[in-house]
């Protein structure tokens, strides 16, 4: 396996972590499109480039994506080929803890190390301890995202995760070794669009973040619709408009 990282040229930050992310609705993904393909062509498509939501080193997710935009960048994170990797907490959208004091070398990226928040018990169900012996100090916000909160709403992003998670174990043509070809490339106002395929069976996943609605047309018919969120996609024959701040996983025949 080999990982996307916030360093060197992989051009992941241009999703995720820059002044103007793709997630965000602003950005461009399209070197970042360039680059993955580059490097998946030489690894003859074999193997695993894996991207993950975050790690102990990088700022979380949440610090850079908000509201919904969220679950738009996991529906992408869970249809891309490689090995998903889900930094604890992004899962419900824990943030980046501001303005922390580095007690283990982390400096600036001690915010993205702060204890699992559980539940609305002490400490936020992760330990028992008294609040000032924890090794690095839970997010002070009231309004700090939970596991238990988010079971309890259908609509939560940890809900929106599993529900991706499902989608993909569901579908060979969405794991690991499916093959990918990129039909929009992200660039500035457009959307992520890619066909994924194995043994037959082809998706469209269409990803579109930016404010406005995108007409995408691909080779051969598009069908049944196994994945949808915000508007989703109207679709005619072999072409499709993906609304605004929405996501749709669609069968091609």
């Amino acid at each position: 396996m080999d990982f996307l990282l916030h360093f060197g040229s992989s051009h992941y930050n241009d999703l995720f972590r820059n002044e103007k992310p793709f997630f965000s609705g602003e950005g461009d993904a399209s070197t970042f499109v360039s680059k993955y393909m580059d490097s998946y062509e030489r690894s003859e498509r074999k193997g695993l480039i894996c991207i993950p939501s975050g790690n102990h080193d990088m700022d979380r997710l949440a610090r850079h994506i908000k509201g919904e935009r969220r679950k738009l960048a996991f529906a992408f994170l869970l249809s891309m080929p490689g090995a998903p990797y889900i930094y604890y907490g992004d899962e419900i959208g824990m943030n980046y803890v501001e303005g922390l004091n580095s007690v283990e070398g982390g400096y600036g990226r001690t915010g993205s190390r702060s204890p699992m928040q559980w539940d609305s018990s002490e400490n936020a169900g992760f330990s028992s301890a008294l609040a000032e012996k924890l090794y690095i100090p839970l997010d002070p916000d009231p309004d700090r995202p939970t596991v238990e909160k988010q079971i309890a709403v259908n609509n939560s992003l940890r809900s929106e995760v599993k529900k991706l998670i499902a989608v993909r174990q569901a579908h060979k043509a969405l794991q690991s070794l499916g093959d990918i070809e990129f039909v929009c490339d992200g660039a500035k106002g457009r959307p992520l669009a890619y066909v994924r395929s194995f043994d037959g069976e082809r998706i469209l996943v269409a990803v579109n973040p930016t404010d406005s609605a995108c007409e995408l047309t691909v080779g051969g018919s598009l069908g049944e619709v196994i994945y949808s969120f915000g508007s989703g996609a109207e679709i005619s024959g072999n072409s499709c408009v993906i609304g605004a701040g929405s996501a749709a996983f669609v069968k091609l025949d």
